[in-house]
């Protein structure tokens, strides 16, 4: 049982964590398009987002390192623009 939480907290984290890329990587595309946003825009963001999670669908894990984030989008976060 101890071994099902942790597994669970594992793939919750997850889910948020690709929830934050993804958000990350639309302001930024977003930004490119010549949109202004503005810190309280994205204050009310979540990454807690689940409509699109199939409990138990079908998930294909892919095992290859992640690309590095682009230099462009980090420096947006490092300089506090949103």
């Amino acid at each position: 049982m101890e071994k099902a939480i942790k597994y669970n907290m594992i793939v919750a984290n997850t889910i948020i964590l690709q929830n934050i890329i993804d958000i990350s990587h639309i302001i930024y595309q977003l930004q490119q398009e010549s949109w202004k946003i503005s810190k309280e825009d994205v204050a009310k963001l979540s990454p807690y987002l689940t409509a699109h999670i199939k409990r138990f669908g079908d998930y294909v894990v892919n095992l290859n390192p992640m690309p590095p984030i682009p230099d462009s989008i980090r420096a947006v976060a490092l300089n506090g623009r949103a």
